[in-house]
């Protein structure tokens, strides 16, 4: 049976895998939320089809110009939802989430970094994975 404030807290705690991972720089353990065929655009509108082209990207970013980054996807307090979840069916959701990621030694960042994110996501058995990806910079005001 379909329980939406249950399905909302663990799509949540999807997120904050997915920011916990980024975090940990770890990429074979961001890439693992993903489906096998999911499809990726990254805010530079390059494509990677797939769990290992995700990972392998990440692992690129997190050696080389996003090393020592941090995400923020999900916000501790719970205080701030995405902007939008909503369920196609019991076992399919879009979320619209905020991103922003800050790099290694910022303290702060400004409204140029922050992205629109949109996530197609699928609950395989009892586990929600993204199946595609969307990632869009916001423009400054």
């Amino acid at each position: 049976m379909f329980d939406e404030a249950t399905e909302r807290r663990a799509i949540s705690e999807l997120g904050r895998a997915l920011q916990d991972a980024w975090n940990r720089g770890d990429a074979a353990g961001y890439g693992a939320l993903f489906t096998d065929d999911a499809d990726f655009v990254a805010w530079t509108g390059a494509y990677g089809r797939g769990r290992q082209a995700i990972e392998d990207a990440h692992r690129r970013l997190f050696d080389g110009p996003l090393a020592g980054s941090r995400m923020i996807l999900v916000d501790d307090a719970e205080s701030a939802p995405p902007e939008s979840l909503r369920f196609v069916r019991p076992d399919t959701a879009i979320m619209i989430a905020l991103g922003v990621v800050t790099l290694a030694g910022q303290v702060a960042t400004g409204p140029d970094h922050e992205a629109v994110q949109t996530f197609v996501l699928v609950k395989n058995g009892n586990r929600w994975q993204v199946t595609a990806f969307h990632n869009t910079r916001r423009l400054a005001a």
